[in-house]
């Protein structure tokens, strides 16, 4: 991830500051700038446009909104950066507490891709696609990239469960720990599985049918200790079942020929009993439609009846509905004759009233000309109240001009103070700069105080080693004298473990015989030796001791001497009081200058406020002068409006003049309506006599055309009525029936019914073999008791075959599941050493994942310590520690001092020492991940102090280090005060604070 822009907006003591990354992207660069001037806020900038947090885990995040923030002022961030070739942009905006709201402004965050494509808009959107994108959180993001001040060195001294989950997450070992898992998962499932397995051989053994038969249920009575057991067990049961299945077929053999044979007798007397009971009910029913024929005969008269007068069914309706239509003629006629001289009376009486009306034109001609003049004055706010608006206008230009007065007065005087005591930008810069070298006399004091203090304890340190190495040489001295006092004495002695080899050559030497060692002739046999007591031998191994000990301790304390004589060598050694008295010095200067800056920001305040106060004053004033053209405007217009009105309307007061005007408005409009209701209602009268005198002369036409129908159609309808012997209503009456087409029916349907019983009555007579009825008890009960034998026989042969079927299913499925048993427990043997081997449960007591995290931290560790050997003269070395108390991960570091040939605890190194070995870390742990090639990219490596701690020597190595490491393409930033690095450094970001505000720029 390399930063390409980043805007902070109200963030710390930025105003609105924006830093463009891209020219030192490849390279290294310095953030410099005096104490408390912003350098780290960059830094926090940073993490919180990521994270929403800041590069340090004690600083809350309400510290860093401007204190010079108002309540309209959004302290907001927007970062630009590179990963893996893409570019995304991030805003965050701050939460703040706004005065009037009982909760803070919540924060905002946004995420873009390079086109300005929304990517994310929530903050927990925001924060997931960040992860996504980074692989790394907040803690892991300041522990590796970015080092801020104050956290530097938790990657270092962070415990071992921190440290696996920042490995973990670099070097994406939780697919080891996912597998684990998931072997585990398996391996359960396997067992459950094998179980499941047991468990439905034992249910499908169970489910065997045929415990009926007392040899079946004999044998499912035993227990079975093996699968095979049961399987023959099975093959006798079926055998059992198809025994007994044979025997029951046999049965239904003979029951089935015995039925045929019944079955024939019995149909043969069944069909002739039908066919007699058939005569039966066939003479019954000829006799019921005899019964039935003088009613057939009186329905076959009125047929025909109906028939005749349906003949003259169009000449009698037609005749019918002239007569009706004559009446109802009639009677409209009478009506219209009555409405008729209703309207010409009503007639007379309008005309009457619009002479009246046609009198008074004149007169609402005139007052209708009045109103529409003077309807421009009425509703108007500005007439009706034109009077008070003129006073108010005259009463507001003489307020304003007192105002106007008194404004002036007042520029006077904040004029004339901004010239007496003015605020000089030169002179607040002056103190600034002098304020920055004060702080940087102190830091280099401070630092030469720290390194004189230093110097001391190794000059206290090597008095000390000096006379410890001359008592150990004096304590060497004295037992070295006493061992050799003691060796002199006992030198003709032997050893007690070498007398028994010393006796066995002796037996063996004969005089004048050679040696069996060296061959020579012995002249004569040694006499009788002496040999060593124990406690004689254990005294001497005692000294022995002893010297090895003192040696062994001298040469440490040697060493250590050595080391404290480099460290002295070429060092410029200073009056530690004249340096606490000069940072004395400063320290007054620094309160002095502190003072005199905190007078300049006062009175740069004061200026501001009057410049404000100036600034609102001249603004009043123009505002005034703005108003009084506009009120001279408004009273010259009211003046001329009321002019107007009073010439138009001969009134001078306008609620006068609104009570006529709407008193003539409503008798214009009442005449108005008189006249239109009038006119109306002749029209209506004359439009409803119009018609009137139409309808009554077609009623007339259509009666007259009614009575020559009726006198045509009369006589002939009189003639047939007296042939039908019958009167016009009771013909229309039969004419109207609706059931002629069912009894129709009835009469037909009944001579067809009688003619097919006759003839299905003549074909059953010659078919009867006899004409009494036969018994068929017998054979009736007999095929009934053969019947329920078959259906009990039946049942059970299904029975005795779905129990065998049932059975073979049974035996099929437990086979099939003994070999998935049997298959399945190699598996399950092999699935367990592996989850052991996996999980830890070893010999060696490491898992898999464990395994890998301390290859990969190891491997870190060995690149650390290129650089780290190098920084601290060969004396330090990080190693992993191997403590049983740290056996659950293994991932804690300790540090191995060459110096006294021991490990030391992590956080018993110094500051300056601290700072190498962390630097030293993130290095290694940057060059590891980029040899891995993983997903997470750590192009940036941002550091924050320490470079303080460091002498000049390893100061350099350091900056040489990190030069080297920006060669391969990553960009290193730097927070320092020590005047060295400005030197070495060609990009140099310098932050500058003027009264609270900094401002930051490249040089």
């Amino acid at each position: 991830m390399k930063p390409i822009q980043i805007n902070m907006q109200y963030f710390g003591p930025f105003e609105n500051q924006t830093i463009d990354f891209d020219d030192v992207s490849d390279s290294m660069f310095l953030i410099s700038g005096r104490t408390g001037s912003g350098k780290t806020m960059i830094f926090d900038a940073i993490t919180y446009a990521l994270y929403g947090t800041l590069s340090t885990s004690d600083r809350a995040e309400g510290s860093v909104r401007s204190q010079f923030a108002t309540d309209d002022d959004i302290s907001a961030i927007r970062l630009s950066f590179e990963i893996r070739g893409r570019r995304y942009t991030i805003e965050r905006t701050l939460s703040y507490q706004k005065a009037g709201r009982k909760t803070p402004v919540p924060p905002k965050a946004v995420l873009y891709d390079a086109d300005g494509k929304v990517l994310e808009g929530s903050i927990n959107g925001v924060k997931s696609m960040i992860l996504e994108i980074l692989q790394l959180n907040a803690d892991q993001f300041r522990q590796i990239l970015i080092l801020p001040q104050g956290e530097f060195k938790r990657l270092l001294t962070s415990s071992s469960e921190q440290k696996q989950e920042i490995l973990r997450t670099l070097f994406r070992t939780e697919r080891f720990v996912k597998f684990e898992h998931k072997l585990n998962e398996l391996k359960k499932e396997k067992l459950k599985g094998s179980e499941m397995v047991e468990t439905k051989i034992a249910e499908r053994f169970n489910t065997i049918t045929g415990e009926e038969h007392p040899e079946v249920a004999e044998l499912l009575k035993v227990e079975f200790p093996t699968f095979a057991r049961r399987m023959e067990t099975i093959d006798k049961v079926q055998a059992i079942i198809e025994k007994r299945k044979a025997e029951v077929e046999r049965a239904l053999v003979t029951n089935k020929d015995r039925l045929d044979t019944l079955g024939e007798v019995l149909k043969k007397k069944k069909d002739n009993n039908a066919r007699i009971e058939e005569v039966e009910k066939i003479k019954t029913n000829l006799a019921s439609l005899e019964d039935d024929a003088s009613r057939i005969q009186s329905l076959e008269t009125e047929i025909e009846s109906y028939r005749t007068i349906k003949e003259m069914e169009y000449t009698l309706r037609t005749e019918s509905g002239a007569r009706e239509q004559k009446s109802r003629i009639e009677t409209e006629l009478s009506d219209l004759k009555t409405q008729f001289s209703r309207v010409d009376k009503a007639l007379e009486v309008i005309g009457q009233k619009h002479g009246e009306l046609q009198e008074k034109s004149d007169f609402y001609q005139r007052a209708e000309t009045w109103l529409n003049t003077t309807e421009r004055f009425m509703h108007n706010e500005e007439i009706e109240n034109i009077h008070e608006t003129m006073a108010s206008l005259k009463a507001r230009k003489s307020e304003i001009s007192k105002e106007n007065s008194a404004i002036s007065e007042k520029l006077e005087a904040v004029a004339e103070t901004l010239g007496k005591d003015a605020w000089n930008r030169e002179q607040s810069e002056q103190l600034s700069r002098e304020r920055y070298a004060v702080d940087n006399e102190i830091s280099a004091l401070e630092q030469a105080i720290g390194t004189e203090n230093e110097l001391r304890q190794y000059d206290a340190e090597k008095a000390t080693l000096t006379d410890v190495i001359k008592k150990i040489d004096q304590k060497h001295a004295r037992i070295e004298s006493e061992r050799k006092e003691k060796q002199d004495a006992l030198k003709s002695r032997y050893s007690a473990e070498d007398g028994a080899h010393i006796e066995h050559l002796i037996g063996h030497l004969e005089v004048g015989a050679p040696c069996p060692v060296c061959q020579q002739t012995v002249q004569a046999l040694p006499e009788a030796h002496q040999y060593l007591s124990a406690e004689e031998e254990e005294a001497f191994r005692a000294l022995e001791a002893d010297l090895e000990a003192l040696s062994n301790d001298r040469s440490g304390k040697a060493r250590r001497l050595d080391v404290v004589d480099a460290l002295l060598a070429d060092k410029t050694r200073k009056d530690l009081d004249a340096l606490n008295a000069s940072l004395e010095e400063y320290r007054q200067k620094e309160k002095d200058l502190k003072q005199r800056i905190e007078e300049e920001k006062r009175r740069f305040e004061e200026k501001q406020q009057l410049e404000k106060q100036q600034n609102t004053l001249n603004s009043r004033l123009n505002d005034n002068r703005l108003e009084q053209n506009n009120v001279d405007h408004k009273l010259s217009h009211a003046e001329s409006l009321l002019s107007e009105f009073r010439s138009q309307t001969s009134y001078d007061d306008y609620r006068t003049f609104a009570e006529m005007h709407h008193k003539c408005q409503r008798s214009l409009e009442d005449y108005k309506a008189q006249v239109k209701e009038n006119e109306q209602k002749q029209l209506q009268y004359r439009e409803q006599k119009s018609r009137l005198e139409e309808k009554l002369s077609y009623l007339q036409k259509q009666l007259d055309e009614v009575a020559e129908q009726l006198r045509t159609l009369s006589p002939e309808i009189d003639a047939f009525a007296g042939r039908m012997n019958s009167d016009r209503s009771q013909m229309l009456t039969l004419l109207e029936r609706s059931d002629i087409q069912s009894v129709e029916q009835t009469v037909k349907e009944h001579h067809s019914r009688k003619s097919l019983l006759e003839t299905r009555q003549n074909v059953l007579m010659e078919t009867l073999e006899s004409e009494s009825m036969q018994d068929t008890a017998e054979e009736q009960n007999e095929i009934e008791q053969l019947t329920a034998q078959n259906e009990t026989l039946t049942n059970q042969r299904v029975r005795l075959e779905t129990q065998l079927e049932q059975n073979r299913k049974t035996a099929d499925s437990i086979s099939k599941l003994i070999a998935e048993y049997e298959a399945a427990l190699g598996e399950i043997q092999s699935l367990i050493e592996l989850v052991d081997v996996v999980s830890g449960r070893n010999e060696q007591k490491v898992s898999l994942e464990r395994y890998v995290l301390t290859y990969y931290l190891d491997r870190i560790l060995d690149i650390a310590n290129i650089r780290l050997l190098e920084m601290t003269n060969h004396r330090y070395e990080l190693r992993r520690s191997t403590n049983r108390s740290n056996r659950k991960t293994g991932l804690d570091i300790e540090v191995f001092d060459f110096y006294n040939n021991r490990s030391r605890h992590i956080t018993s190194l110094s500051g300056g020492e601290s700072f190498q070995a962390a630097l030293t870390l993130a290095l290694a742990m940057n060059e590891a991940l980029q040899q891995e090639s993983g997903g997470i990219s750590l192009d940036t490596m941002l550091i924050d102090e320490g470079f303080g701690t460091l002498d000049p020597e390893t100061l350099d190595m350091a900056v040489n280090t990190l030069i080297e490491l920006q060669t391969s393409g990553k960009m290193v930033g730097i927070i320092s005060h020590v005047e060295e690095l400005k030197e070495r450094m060609e990009n140099i970001l310098e932050v500058s604070a003027v009264n609270e505000r900094s401002t930051a720029r490249f040089k």
